[in-house]
């Protein structure tokens, strides 16, 4: 009788190691980039073709290998970062556990070239699928190349789950900001498939951020400093205006490794308390220097996580230092609505009044009869406060250009749909009564009321102008009929790499729908723009376009769709913004006038319908 348990051969648990450490061509090049750091390196290039699916080489200046060690490199848990169980407890190096190469040559064709500076020669290694094909002397520069050509080639199950060429060069993006932004002394360059994608030659901090986020973001920026016994917490948080609507734009690293931590997220955010709104995240880059004692690095197979010995102090010290930095810039105290529309504190100071409700300057003024008074006035007396907040001539100049482009779509929505459909024909004529035309009325600057025969339909109309930009978007696009406003002077759109890549993808979509850009090399100008769209920098408003495509790209069925909501959220009128009877009455008859005028394109509810029923039960007077 045969037995049942054996020993699997090191072909296989090579096979097995690299399912754990090797998910996609990203995962290569951060264990290659990260041995190169670990070598000394000054400089690290890294080239790669069809995403790296088919080809990926990292080339470095560091301290090179022998012959001896270059072979030993490659068998599995051989390293030179660890000697002893006690250098668990204090890693200094980006790795330590001795997979990554071997679990990298056992799913590729595989080639090591590597030479120390005091040697004569060089080494060349050859594996193709985990088996050693040849060793040879060579002559190379000091340092090491590695190159990794048809990854996944003997599991084609493996490969075929990777994603598209320009996907998989996303991943890699990201992975090397990260990686540039822990080592701005180092030199960095990517090439993807011939084409250089970025070359940030070594220095400080500062200048590493303007080369990876653009040269306009210092100006966006905190900084972050304090020091204390066993924690040392530096770098940078975003103002206001880097409030973002998606995750990505938090960089945290700890003792020099990329890494995640709710905790320390959570202590970010709570920082900075009604400032943030809903469904917002702020920028954030920070550096925590930490006894390595006190971490544990290894809670992640692949290290992304980190747990510290005492989270809830460490969760206070990094509060601390960002609530230190928020408080230390007057600009960043604002109060937000959910647009990301605010007073700031300064301003809110410099008037007191603003601060106030309405309820609260009437009972002040020693009226305590606000039960009995005119709905009309109290709606009146909202005013006087919002039309105050709105006296600051930007945010003035921003209401004017969106009632301006909410009078202009609705000539562009009666031309495109002069019939409402059946479904809504009845509540818009509800609405539009030939013998009587209801008052509408807005609450707090963001809900229209409008009453009707069986009780009162309220509508968002933030939401409601996103559904009728929505559907004349993808009207745009698929008729190719968009009108553009040219630019006096043709802009450049300050884009990272990641942008840039997103912008490749949706440019003729964008073309559609008004945009006029043009590639001047690795630069992207824009020379016109949608002439619906509000005045505004195209600088920023493409790249918040673009930011949010990201978002609903994963949430839509397709592109079109997912950038028509894009640029409708973008662009439609916010909630706060105050509206006359005819742009009230116009929006509505826009939004009646939709295929779908319930929903907006991310399936919030654009309209409810309370019933006079309803009302009666809640006044028990059924």
């Amino acid at each position: 009788m045969t037995n049942v348990i054996h020993r699997l051969s090191d072909h296989v648990i090579n096979k097995i190691a690299a399912g754990e450490v090797i998910e996609r061509p990203a995962s290569v090049v951060k264990e290659l980039v990260e041995n190169s750091l670990d070598a000394g390196a000054t400089k690290v290039e890294v080239a790669i073709e069809a995403g790296g699916k088919n080809f990926i080489q990292v080339l470095d200046n560091g301290s090179g290998m022998s012959r001896d060690d270059a072979l030993l490199a490659l068998d599995r848990h051989a390293t030179s970062k660890m000697s002893r169980i006690e250098d668990l407890e204090q890693i200094h190096t980006m790795g330590f556990r001795g997979e990554a190469l071997p679990s990298i040559a056992a799913v590729s064709r595989f080639e090591l070239r590597t030479r120390r500076e005091e040697d004569e020669e060089g080494t060349s290694v050859n594996v193709v699928d985990g088996r050693l094909q040849q060793v040879d002397p060579v002559a190379t520069t000091a340092g090491t190349r590695i190159t990794v050509r048809n990854l996944f080639f003997s599991t084609p199950a493996r490969r075929k789950f990777l994603t598209s060429n320009q996907n998989e060069l996303k991943h890699i993006l990201v992975l090397l900001r990260r990686i540039a932004l822990v080592r701005p002394e180092l030199h960095f360059v990517l090439v993807s498939d011939g084409e250089e994608v970025f070359d940030w030659p070594g220095g400080d901090l500062d200048n590493r951020v303007i080369q990876v986020f653009g040269r306009e973001m210092p100006t966006r920026l905190l900084k972050v400093r304090q020091r204390e016994p066993g924690l040392d917490v530096s770098g940078f948080i975003g103002k206001v205006n880097t409030f973002r609507r998606s995750h990505g734009d938090q960089y945290l690293f700890i003792n020099g490794r990329p890494v995640s931590n709710r905790m320390i997220n959570h202590a970010v955010f709570s920082s900075y308390g009604h400032t943030l709104g809903r469904d917002q995240v702020p920028f954030y880059l920070l550096f925590l220097e930490s006894d390595p004692a006190m971490l544990d690095v290894n809670v992640h197979p692949a290290k992304k996580e980190v747990r510290f010995a005492d989270e809830r102090w460490v969760y206070r010290q990094v509060h601390h230092a960002v609530t230190q930095a928020l408080a230390s810039h007057p600009v960043s105290n604002f109060d937000l609505n959910e647009d990301g529309a605010g007073v700031t504190q300064e301003s809110s100071q410099a008037r007191p009044e603003l601060r106030l409700t309405a309820q609260q300057r009437y009972r002040e003024s020693g009226d305590e009869t606000l039960s009995g008074r005119d709905p009309l006035q109290m709606r009146q007396c909202d005013y006087s406060v919002q039309d105050d907040l709105f006296r600051d001539r930007e945010r003035v100049r921003a209401a004017e250009n969106g009632v301006r482009h909410l009078m202009d779509s609705v000539r562009m929505a009666r031309e495109r749909f002069p019939e409402p459909r059946s479904e809504t024909r009845a509540l818009a004529q509800k609405l539009y009564a030939e013998d009587e035309e209801p008052r509408l009325f807005q609450l707090h600057n963001t809900y229209i009321f409008a009453p009707v025969e069986s009780g009162v339909v309220i509508v968002d109309q933030h939401v409601a102008h996103e559904r009728v930009l929505y559907e004349q978007c993808l009207g745009a696009m698929q008729e190719r009929r968009a009108a553009s406003q040219r630019l006096l002077f043709p802009v450049e759109l300050d884009l990272d790499e990641e942008l840039r890549l997103v912008f490749e993808e949706v440019h003729e979509h964008l073309f559609e729908m008004g945009f006029t850009m043009e590639m001047q090399g690795t630069r992207v100008m824009a020379t016109g723009v949608p002439t619906e769209l509000p005045v505004g920098d195209p600088r920023d408003m493409v790249r918040e376009i673009l930011e949010q495509y990201r978002v609903y790209l994963g949430t839509m069925p397709e592109p079109r769709d997912a950038l028509a909501a894009s640029v409708a959220c973008k662009a439609a009128i916010k909630a706060g913004q105050p509206l006359k009877q005819e742009e009230m009455r116009s929006l509505l008859e826009q939004l009646f006038a939709c295929k779908q005028p319930f929903t907006c394109p991310h399936g919030r509810p654009v309209v409810i319908n309370l019933g006079i029923e309803e009302l009666h039960r809640r006044f028990m007077r059924e």
